[in-house]
């Protein structure tokens, strides 16, 4: 997947999911002014790219996706190191979260071998959900409470509790993601720890960073 195709879609699913919370409301107070149902796709599209492009803007999904990524990436590190075969010491692993230098070495050593570059569209592909379930379950939680707080209209209580349970979800999915994603980046690491010619390209360029 294409990473203009990845961005899009990670404006367009969390602007489409605002749309639809907020319908609900716009359209008891706005009534047949404002139905969704009526709006050419188009238009559709136009509301939730421009409703995604400011959450993203936000960024208010690194409130889940700041931990997951941290396991993520930690894992990343500590197998790069392994296959680097030298110790580490604090000082020298700080030089390689520097600017994400062991990323950008990782990916290098990617690129060398076609098979993992077929791996790294999965990694991709993963990521969409990855991201997708942080932004389903921060933007349920939102409405969670703004369907709490408006009490005074009985529907509004199914959809408090609607969006309580994809909140859960959201998350639990989330979690499912992570782990996923992990396994799948251990298929491009486990070949680099054991094939001498990758980590011999990961060696020479993390001599060149900490040396």
């Amino acid at each position: 997947m294409e990473q203009k195709t990845l961005k899009y879609l990670r404006i367009f699913i969390p602007g489409m999911i605002i749309l639809l919370g907020s319908y609900p409301i716009f359209q008891f107070h706005l009534g047949e002014a404002f139905d969704i149902k009526g709006l050419n796709v188009t238009y559709v599209s136009f509301l939730s790219i421009l409703l995604g492009g400011v959450y993203y803007q936000l960024n208010i999904q690194r409130l889940i996706t700041k931990p997951s990524h941290f396991l993520i990436t930690k894992n990343i590190l500590d197998k790069l190191i392994l296959a680097y075969g030298k110790s580490v010491d604090k000082e020298q692993r700080k030089n390689l979260k520097y600017k994400d230098a062991y990323m950008t070495t990782f990916y290098s050593v990617i690129d060398n071998d076609e098979s993992l570059k077929r791996k790294g569209e999965n990694v991709r592909f993963n990521g969409i959900f990855w991201t997708s379930t942080a932004d389903s379950a921060v933007i349920s939680v939102f409405f969670y409470y703004i369907y709490k707080n408006l009490t005074d209209i009985p529907q509004y209580v199914v959809l408090q509790q609607v969006f309580f349970f994809a909140a859960l979800i959201s998350l639990a999915l989330h979690i499912i993601s992570v782990i996923k994603h992990i396994n799948l980046s251990n298929k491009q690491l486990n070949p680099i720890i054991n094939d001498k010619k990758l980590s011999g390209v990961l060696k020479t360029k993390f001599d060149e960073i900490l040396y």
